[in-house]
């Protein structure tokens, strides 16, 4: 759900051919809430929805939210905030009353990460499924079983069941009732009486009789009919499992990996053959306690399912909640620490799933090894693991040696596993343990969009920064919107005579209360909240507007350069639309220069490469800016369709500092011309690296020495001041 329709068709284009699992998926795309919330209705199997917060209204995105969850109680649903840049949506006031899942950058998602997120969120989405599936089988069940009976725990139900059974047959009351838990190598005795008293709560082996140990046991694995000593052949051995009208439903429970097969049995000796319609009320009573057993025991697997993890055996987000809920005031006395495994996504798609649940098994317990009896362990998502305990017990050799990653084996294969980390000191934060695990993730967020093992800790404050950057972003919002977005121009010369080449247009914005908003920030915000697209259009028709106003002066062979997006050189039909949009201002291609830095082509190479091959194919200019500060190797270089490299400003200050051939400014613009580009400096401060760039084969320059920014309106008096109209210019337009 996002109302830029340029966005809309990027998601498309990015997720064309993915699949999941094998399997195809759908995308459905809504421009507006009304239409998102229509789409929910019309397809109930959605599982995930990547959702822009700021729309036609500014809570659109939230109120849809609240929506999903609220009214349509819909709790299965991934909800993914795509807003971005850490703060950009109010953490602590979005975190407290929404349940969002995942809160993510737009510029971080490049197709890797934009597939690792789908991932991640719809094999959650699918683990919920399977969850509520089986608990809903469960439910089933136990709405089969008798509920006459209210006893509260296995131990006491077994204690009356015997009594009962003493009562009808007239009987002592000496008897036991046995449990065997799956997964187990022997019985236990559950319930006793009479004489068999002091075996509670022991091994049945206790019971000092091999043979009538034997015969319980075959009892409860259903093999009854074994041949039966003299001094037994009265006694009462009855199977306690749930009616056969139950089993089907038990065996489909089974299937998806939920074990029932814990059973039970009742043994009680008698000397004197049952009485006419005895057998028959034992069984009546044996068959409605023995469901009730069952029953008390399903709801012990559904808290485990509940609160446990089944994979690791540790406790699931639910799990952390009832303990973090449950340590009252000593929950301000410790520390919450988030571990995420790097690029987990890959393993899977390299290794299976059947491997990396290995790996995380293999995490899981030394994860528990290291950290000790003194700190809560627990998984709160597929490769996200929580510890939680005194300060002092988190500070482990895995914490301390993150960029070395750890080792780990399921026995057949090895792994280095890369962790990122956030931490959060809870005697400095203030909330409830809800928006403490929320805070926890969105500085993992904030740490993985850093890189590989990284680690970020809560500072107090926090929120009050993102309360900012969220006001900041509806305000520009609306400064889009009245279009308050303005460029200044920065003349650009030819270094062989002073000649101007052209013109950078910089975005300026000066909010409503007056104050300048530094580029940087507002840059960001725009590319976080999907306003970047709005950006680029009103600073390139200003752009257009600028170049009329010097082909009118007799300078229509000067360019003026525009810089581009890392996102938007995802869309589909870049260059058409930039083409389009100049031929609606009447502007030629070759009039605008395009500007693009290293690290944006970084991010997705192969796919920039198309990109800037198209923009030169429609004639535009294009220009490679901050060269120098990226990734990018000789042979990236090579694959991309250039016009220009721009040195960047950083690198100046090595002029005359070392000798010429060893400064990366030489080593630059030798480069560019082995490559045959064009070489410009940006951020030229001084007289004297104007003279070393011009004699170092550097074609042209800009910055302060060159000349300042200036609007619009004051380009036709700074050409007339420095020389650089014709000699009989036409009217100004």
């Amino acid at each position: 759900m996002d109302d830029d329709a340029v966005f809309r068709r990027s998601m498309a284009f990015a997720l064309e051919g993915y699949r999941f699992q094998g399997r195809d998926i759908t995308l459905l795309q809504a421009g507006s809430a009304a239409q998102a919330r229509a789409l929910l209705v019309a397809h109930p199997d959605i599982a995930l929805l990547l959702l822009d917060v700021v729309m036609e209204h500014d809570d659109d995105g939230l109120l849809l939210v609240r929506h999903v969850r609220e009214v349509m109680g819909r709790r299965d649903i991934r909800i993914v905030l795509l807003t971005g840049q850490p703060g950009l949506a109010p953490m602590r006031d979005v975190m407290r009353n929404l349940d969002i899942n995942e809160y993510w950058h737009k510029p971080d998602l490049g197709s890797d990460r934009l597939e690792a997120i789908l991932n991640a969120n719809l094999r959650s989405h699918q683990f919920i499924r399977e969850a509520l599936h089986t608990r809903r089988q469960l439910e089933h069940l136990l709405a089969a079983v008798d509920s006459a009976s209210h006893v509260p725990d296995l131990t006491r139900l077994s204690q009356t069941l015997l009594e009962d059974v003493a009562r009808l047959l007239g009987l002592p009351g000496a008897g036991l009732v046995a449990m065997w838990p799956a997964h187990t190598t022997a019985p236990l005795v559950i319930g006793a009486t009479g004489r068999f008293a002091e075996l509670q709560g022991r091994p049945l082996d206790a019971l000092n009789d091999p043979a009538q140990v034997q015969r319980i046991e075959l009892a409860l694995t259903h093999q009854l009919g074994a041949p039966v000593p003299a001094e037994h052949a009265l006694d009462l051995l009855v199977p306690l499992h749930p009616s056969t009208a139950l089993r089907p439903v038990v065996s489909a429970v089974q299937g998806h990996g939920v074990d029932l097969a814990t059973a039970f049995a009742l043994w009680m000796p008698r000397r004197q053959p049952p009485a006419p319609n005895e057998t028959e009320m034992v069984q009546l009573l044996v068959a409605n306690v023995g469901a009730q057993m069952h029953r008390l025991e399903l709801i012990a697997k559904l808290d485990r399912l509940a609160y446990e993890d089944p994979l690791t055996e540790l406790p699931n987000r639910n799990g952390l909640l009832r303990m973090m809920h449950a340590a009252g005031e000593r929950l301000s006395t410790m520390v919450l620490q988030f571990e995420d495994v790097d690029q987990f996504s890959n393993l899977n798609l390299m290794l299976g799933f059947e491997t990396t649940n290995r790996l995380l098994q293999a995490l899981a317990q030394r994860l528990r090894d290291q950290a000790g009896p003194e700190v809560l362990v627990a998984r709160v998502d597929n490769d996200t693991f929580a510890l939680l305990g005194p300060p002092d017990k988190l500070d482990t050799p895995l914490h301390r040696h993150r960029s070395e990653g750890i080792t780990v084996s399921d026995g057949h294969f090895s792994a280095v596993l890369h962790l990122s980390g956030a931490r959060v000191d809870l005697a400095l934060f203030q909330g409830s343990p809800e928006e403490i695990l929320s805070t926890a993730r969105y500085l993992l967020n904030d740490a993985k969009r850093r890189g590989w093992g990284q680690e970020v800790a809560y500072r107090p404050g926090m929120e009050a920064a993102a309360r900012d950057n969220y006001r900041l972003g509806q305000a520009l919002h609306e400064a889009l919107r009245a279009g308050e977005i303005r460029i200044a121009l920065q003349p650009q010369v030819w270094l062989r005579d002073g000649s101007l080449k052209g013109f950078e247009a910089l975005a300026r914005w000066t909010d409503r209360r007056g104050q300048e908003v530094s580029p940087v920030t507002f840059i960001a915000l725009a590319e976080a909240s999907g306003h970047i697209t709005a950006l680029f259009t009103q600073v390139l028709r200003q752009s257009c507007h600028a170049w009329r106003v010097l082909e009118a002066l007799g300078l229509g062979h000067l360019r003026i350069a525009v810089n581009l997006s890392a996102l938007q050189l995802a869309t589909p039909n870049l260059a058409q639309d930039i083409a389009s949009q100049c031929a609606e201002q009447g502007v030629p291609p070759d009039a605008i220069e395009l500007e693009v830095t290293e690290s944006a082509v970084m991010l997705d190479p192969d796919g920039a490469a198309a990109q800037l091959t198209g923009l030169r194919r429609f004639g535009f200019e294009v220009a490679l800016d901050d060269f120098g500060t990226g990734f990018s190797s000789l042979a990236r270089l090579r694959s991309f369709d250039l016009d220009w490299v721009k040195i960047d400003r950083a690198f100046l200050g090595e002029i005359g500092q070392r000798p010429d051939h060893e400064t990366l400014p030489d080593m630059i613009v030798t480069l560019s011309r082995q490559l045959g580009l064009k070489s410009l400096a940006e951020g030229v401060e001084t007289e004297a690296q104007r003279l070393w760039l011009a004699r170092s084969g550097c074609l042209a320059a800009q910055g302060r020495h060159i000349g300042e920014p200036m609007p619009v309106a004051a380009l036709p008096d700074w050409l007339r001041r420095h020389g650089h109209l014709p000699l009989q210019p036409t009217a100004a337009d």
